[in-house]
């Protein structure tokens, strides 16, 4: 049986090495202190923001878009959740909401040293893709928003509700995880209670609701035809359409593969460069 969860929770590969060394700081989420590491933004003067949220887990690493948006001025903060790698806490949807909700107060209240607390945009993959569209439509002061083969956790907690088999490839990736304390902390209820709970709210977690809170901003939501972990169809396309009723001001990005942020990384980086902060 082919692996979901695997796939469907991919960070953004590829480590580059960042024009000057990231910082680690710390931020405050509910009643836990999220490890993150921020990459200040070459030149001179405050500058535009952007929270990169990786795939789940969200470990340390640094993909190479961060280093590109760097080096074109950007300062990037990558947070890893709550629950996960050497943030303390537990996992779930509505603690990565509130950890989205957190690493952009943080750079708001790093205004003055280095951050323009005016730019602050979001950026993620897959469930970071999820993260940062939930992050920018319950804060209008986000000023643009791109996700990567987003995966739209309503969705997956719907399929999980109705699908045995579909549930069973899936527990067994999160299974895997939570093995590994040092990976990720499930709480008291485990896997099954994280998964119950998504699934019991499934039709709040999805993102094509969320358009109509979006559409004054610009959006970027780029998916893979072939996309085995969210598919095509059911994630990618209701999004996009919601998105076009609610007249968003949006760029949509079909591409010929799969769950591989790496083929729209670089339209990715030109539409936060033209459109985010133009304004």
């Amino acid at each position: 049986m082919k692996s979901f969860a695997a796939i469907a929770l991919l960070a953004f590969p590829g480590i580059a090495a960042a024009q000057e060394p990231a910082r680690d700081v710390s931020i405050t989420s509910g009643d836990a202190t999220l490890s993150a590491r921020v990459l200040d933004g070459v030149g001179e003067g405050a500058r535009p923001a952007i929270v990169l949220f990786n795939g789940f887990p969200a470990g340390p690493n640094i993909p190479r878009i961060a280093t590109d948006l760097q080096a074109a001025g950007y300062t990037v903060l990558l947070p890893q959740y709550r629950g996960t790698g050497s943030s303390g806490g537990t996992i779930s949807l509505q603690h990565s909401r509130e950890d989205g909700a957190a690493s952009v107060a943080w750079l708001k209240e790093a205004a003055g040293n280095g951050v323009d607390a005016a730019k602050i945009g979001v950026i993620g993959v897959s469930y970071g893709g999820w993260v940062a569209l939930q992050t920018a439509a319950a804060d209008p002061d986000v000023r643009c928003a791109v996700a990567l083969v987003p995966a739209d956790m309503g969705v997956i907690g719907a399929r999980w509700g109705a699908d045995a088999d579909y549930r069973s490839a899936w527990k067994t990736d999160l299974d895997s995880f939570a093995a590994d304390p040092a990976s990720t902390r499930f709480g008291p209820d485990g896997v099954d209670g994280f998964m119950n709970a998504i699934t019991a709210g499934a039709e709040s977690y999805r993102l094509a609701p969320r358009a109509a809170a979006l559409a004054d901003r610009p959006v970027f939501v780029a998916g893979g035809r072939r996309d085995p972990a969210a598919p095509f169809a059911d994630h990618y396309v209701p999004l996009v359409e919601a998105l076009r009723v609610a007249e968003a001001p949006f760029a949509a990005l079909e591409f010929d593969g799969g769950h591989n942020p790496s083929e729209a990384s670089a339209a990715a980086q030109g539409f936060i460069e033209r459109s985010c902060f133009s304004a």
